[in-house]
């Protein structure tokens, strides 16, 4: 028995079991002292803790720290209010700022000034989430609708979101009306880019980026294929017009102004009914036709096919848009932008003919030359003239491409008032030269002082584009017939002015171009090749997906090959797909797909992909080893064996489908 005390004292529940170890005498303890000993216990009489505070000012006295114990019995809280208080919903995966909810300084006597123990505490003032935050925490999870910038190093304010500003190109407000109406567009950046180019490759390994098309062809033909396909939610167009259906506007604008054709003319993307395919309408307001003679005339442009020349299709007339209205159906191309837009918008803006322009370089001026001419070509053969030779009817469809547009409008509406051919060719050569020299100036209005203008081509150009834009703008004055030259004028100086001497003197040029074009179609086709077996790839993807795990069918029993087991087309996929050869097809899909290193983690290799299944679709004679799931059974097979049953099991499918789907 030790004689230390028991500490806790003679109520001690050890002690009444027999198993306590202290000592329980407490006959020789004095009252006083077993009191103390009983306190050394904390309990609720306890006082409370007060710090030691050495005020600094004798009229401040220390204050006194902590809630008192009978708190315990207050009641339960309870904000203010009738019914439960459902908190506002914010869809956010964040903390909202601090900016958006009030601020409040409380002390600690405000805070608890008006708490009494035993009495319900109520909050003096609700804290609800202010409206303004909802919206802007619901326009920052969107970031397809916030129009928000941040602000950059310098100062500047960058805009966040590229995709909701609105531009006045092709890809801006004539897309969306309105943000309900607003699609996202595709995520092109979720594509991985080229990174640099591994340069020590042995001959016969290959980059990921070498079976696929450049990041930036691949983009510029998705854009141009969303363009193509884009619609409005809530268009206010009519629905058909003529053959055509689902329209879209085009126009960056909706403003009228002056025009080229002396009507209010507009143009929208349209899909036909007949061919499933995309077209632009031209639309000219107001329009009415007195002559069938004049809409005839488009049958002559329906002959003329060029490279250089937005391709004339139909031309009807109607009243779809509640007046008389003339519709010329052309070519769609998609994202094409004017001459007048994407060289002379931002000079409109800041002012024409700054300094410090950037200049369009002179290969690029004598490529235009090229093209024009090269339509113009084409058109005065024909016996016509293109009449639309402006800045405002040039559009550019690609890098450096350039076409004629708006193409047989003016034989129509200005039928009864037709000029001589000839003095209309010569005017398509005239406004050419106008063209190259706005372009080489950077000044939309530079043929108003030509001389000037040419002084300052001299400045930035060879003497030869000077020459060249110099003969164009300033053309020969054509003789007067007199009394013995009436019936035949001096055809010699007439034709000293035309497209085949302006191509006669750019010769050289013409086979720059050319040998441009040829460049750029082999960089095509080699990124063509690329895409090549991609074709062929999935096809065989498709066939083998088709084949493996099928579902029951409701097909008759078509007998299985002589390998494979007793099995028939209709029975479940463990029956059918599971056996005989097709039993090699799901551990070669293994194989290809569901490769483990030596550790267990997925092995994702492109390489080994592409070369087994182009192995498979050769039926090469090199073996391969297919091991089951469950390890416990290994097949040596060629690549060949796996064709034959990878053939067979289609033919079974195709002959039990009614041969539809033997179609490569």
């Amino acid at each position: 028995m030790n004689n230390v005390l028991c500490r806790n004292g003679p109520q001690c529940r050890k002690f009444q079991e027999g198993t306590c170890n202290y000592n329980h005498d407490f006959s020789a303890v004095s009252a006083n002292g077993l009191n103390n000993l009983q306190k050394k216990s904390l309990n609720v009489d306890s006082p409370a803790f007060t710090p030691a505070f050495s005020p600094k000012s004798a009229n401040v006295q220390p204050a006194r720290m902590g809630i008192s114990p009978k708190a315990v019995g207050a009641a339960a809280f309870t904000p203010r209010g009738s019914g439960s208080v459902t908190p506002a919903t914010i869809s956010h995966s964040k903390e909202p700022s601090a900016e958006f909810i009030p601020q409040q300084n409380f002390t600690a006597q405000q805070l608890f000034s008006e708490f009494v123990p035993g009495q319900t505490f109520v909050p003096q003032q609700q804290m609800d989430v202010p409206q303004q935050m909802h919206a802007a925490i619901n326009a920052y999870s969107d970031p397809f609708l916030t129009q928000a910038g941040i602000t950059s190093l310098d100062g500047t304010q960058q805009q966040m979101n590229p995709y909701a500003q609105q531009t006045s190109g092709m890809g801006g407000q004539q897309f969306y009306q309105d943000a309900n109406s607003f699609k996202h567009p595709l995520n092109y950046h979720l594509y991985s880019s080229l990174g640099p180019r591994r340069e020590n490759l042995m001959a016969y390994q290959r980059s990921t980026s070498d079976f696929f098309i450049p990041d930036n062809l691949r983009e510029d033909l998705q854009r141009k294929a969303e363009a193509a396909l884009q619609t409005f939610a809530n268009s206010t167009l009519p629905q058909n017009v003529e053959y055509f259906h689902s329209l879209v506007a085009l126009d960056a604008g909706n403003q009228k102004g002056p025009t080229t054709f002396g009507y209010p003319s507009w143009v929208y993307k349209a899909v036909s009914s007949r061919d499933g395919r995309t077209y632009a309408l031209r639309r000219i307001e107001g329009f009415r036709l007195t002559n069938e003679a004049a809409i005839r005339t488009v049958q002559t442009w329906k002959r003329i096919s060029n490279s250089s020349l937005v391709q004339v299709h139909d031309a009807f007339t109607g009243r779809w848009f509640n007046d008389s209205s003339l519709i010329i159906v052309t070519d769609y191309h998609p994202m094409a932008q004017t001459v007048a837009d994407k060289f002379f918008a931002a000079s409109r803006q800041v002012g024409a003919n700054r300094s410090g322009q950037q200049i369009t370089p002179e290969n690029e001026l004598w490529s235009y030359i090229v093209q024009i001419a090269n339509a113009l070509k084409s058109i005065h053969e024909g016996g016509l003239a293109a009449q639309t030779v402006i800045p405002s009817k040039v559009l550019v469809t690609s890098k450096n491409r350039l076409r004629l547009n708006g193409c047989s409008v003016m034989d129509i509406v200005s039928y009864e008032q037709r000029k001589q051919v000839a003095e209309l060719q010569r005017a398509d050569l005239e406004n050419l030269g106008k063209l190259i020299l706005s372009l080489a100036t950077r000044n939309q209005t530079a043929h108003h002082n030509i001389p000037k203008s040419l002084e300052q081509v001299s400045k930035s150009y060879t003497e030869r584009l000077r020459a060249c834009i110099a003969w164009l703008v300033a053309p020969p004055t054509p003789p007067t017939p007199t009394s013995d030259t009436e019936q035949a004028p001096d055809t010699v100086q007439m034709a000293e002015y035309n497209v085949n001497t302006l191509l006669n003197n750019i010769a050289d040029k013409v086979i720059a171009a050319f040998d441009s074009t040829l460049h750029l179609e082999d960089d095509l086709t080699a990124n063509l090749m690329r895409e090549l077996e991609n074709g062929r790839l999935v096809r065989l993807l498709t066939k083998l997906n088709v084949i493996l795990e099928r579902p029951e069918t409701s097909t008759a029993a078509t007998p299985a090959p002589a390998a494979s087991t007793s099995s028939t087309l209709n029975q479940p996929s463990s029956a059918w797909s599971e056996t005989g050869e097709r039993y090699y097809l799901k551990l070669f899909r293994d194989y290809v797909f569901h490769q483990v290193d030596h550790e267990g983690r997925p092995v994702l290799d492109l390489g080994h992909v592409v070369t087994c299944l182009n192995k498979l679709d050769a039926g090469v004679e090199e073996k391969v080893r297919l091991v089951s799931r469950d390890e416990q059974s290994v097949f040596v097979v060629t690549y060949r064996e796996v064709k034959r049953g990878f053939e067979a099991a289609w033919g079974e499918i195709s002959k039990a489908s009614g041969g539809g789907g033997g179609r490569r």
